[in-house]
């Protein structure tokens, strides 16, 4: 390997572990392992592995670091091989391990849960146990809700042990209602060639497995233009901005109903290019077609925003803690919320394109697509939390709302 190069799609997270300052390494794909850890005296060693540095290049950063102490070749050659053995490097095996792992996941019927035993329960009794006690220790339920026809919802995708409280007060808003479809718009954490990544895959919970409506997404991808679609699921994999919604789905509504599994993305080529998504065919269709077969379905539908706020701090690219930029990240949210609130999605990519998106708000495409279709539908925010991360002095927001009929 002449010129190695980092895995672009990896995030470099500094952090402490036993008082010691370590990098580690947060991969969307998950084939290094969560345990691996270096020293962050390393992070310039890293940060040389653009693939322009050869190995002596890197030789000589070793040794800066190391003040001076010779390092070998052959030395420089085994810490890369170590690297391209664990997948860290874009190289031949880690192309080769990719796309095993691209086969496996599309031969399946059925999308695994990817996160059950660490982020929640995968046992169904303890899980239900779990959001029993929480929901127990909440406020009476708000009784406006429970008479009236609920047309969608703004849901966190945080972490659930952070976010329960928050999941649970939200969805227990609609214990027991019956929806034919529940459409999720979730994130796309990664990189693909589409606005948009659908999945035909049932999605299994520890409550069971919930079908997805094969026939909506059937009608879905032969109306949109070419390019609005990502040419596989593979986003969906390990993605959970869609797993953490059909948990509590799945508990709290009637069934049987089914869901159309979409996660949004591509906001971006907007915010810095210059370009207005509401003059982009491929949204518009997108939107537009979503909002007939809804309708064409009897509008018994269920539209959810799986969504985060402000990321902000160290571990997001900030120069400044999240501490000092919490204030400034707050009022841009409330902004967006009251965007949200008014159905003025044009409004909430305006502020995005205004800030440069400063402030990381990692559900904007989902949040625009959400309110593009539910134009005219009321909304109430229930919760504006923030979640502090103090070792790497960083920080991320999230809400939830509920919206009722037009």
């Amino acid at each position: 390997m002449k010129k190695p190069l980092l895995r672009r799609d990896i995030q470099l997270i500094s952090t402490a572990i036993e008082g010691q300052k370590v990098i580690l390494f947060m991969d969307p794909l998950r084939l290094v392992q969560n345990s691996f850890a270096v020293d962050i005296s390393l992070l310039p060693l890293f940060e040389a592995l653009n693939g322009q540095n050869d190995l002596r290049d890197i030789q000589m950063e070793m040794m800066r670091q190391q003040g001076g102490r010779l390092v070998s070749l052959s030395e420089i050659e085994a810490f890369m091989e170590q690297l391209d053995n664990i997948f860290l490097l874009e190289s031949d095996l880690f192309y080769e391990k990719v796309e095993s792992v691209y086969g496996e996941f599309s031969r399946l019927e059925n999308r695994p849960p990817s996160h059950a035993g660490s982020a929640y329960e995968a046992d169904p009794v303890k899980l239900s146990r779990f959001i029993d006690a929480i929901e127990q220790n909440l406020p009476r339920n708000d009784s406006d809700y429970i008479h009236r026809h609920i047309t969608g919802v703004v849901a966190p995708h945080i972490d659930i042990m952070v976010g329960s409280t928050t999941y649970i007060d939200l969805y227990r808003h609609v214990k027991g209602k019956n929806y034919k479809l529940v459409v999720i718009l979730g994130i796309d954490h990664q990189r693909n060639d589409g606005l948009y990544s659908v999945s035909e895959k049932n999605f299994i919970t520890p409550f069971g497995t919930i079908k997805t409506d094969r026939d909506f997404i059937s009608q879905l991808k032969k109306r949109v233009p070419q390019g609005t679609l990502s040419s596989n699921d593979f986003g969906h994999r390990t993605e959970h901005s869609i797993e953490f919604q059909t948990i509590f789905l799945h508990y709290y509504l009637e069934e049987p109903f089914c869901i159309v599994p979409i996660l949004c993305g591509g906001i971006h080529e907007f915010i810095y290019q210059g370009k207005n998504i509401f003059a982009d065919e491929r949204f518009n269709k997108m939107t537009d077609v979503l909002s007939d077969l809804i309708q064409m379905g009897g509008n018994n539908a269920l539209i959810v925003s799986g969504v985060d706020f402000s990321h902000i701090g160290f571990k997001f690219g900030h120069h400044m803690t999240a501490e000092a930029l919490l204030p400034q990240a707050q009022s841009y949210d409330r902004t967006i919320i009251s965007h949200l609130l008014q159905g003025q999605p044009d409004k909430i990519f305006e502020s995005a394109v205004e800030t440069r998106d400063r402030f990381n708000v990692c559900g904007l495409p989902s949040i625009i697509t959400f309110s593009r279709i539910l134009q005219g539908s009321t909304g109430k925010l229930i919760a504006h939390e923030t979640y502090n991360e103090s070792a790497t002095q960083s920080a991320v927001t999230y809400a939830s709302m509920i919206f009722t009929g037009q």
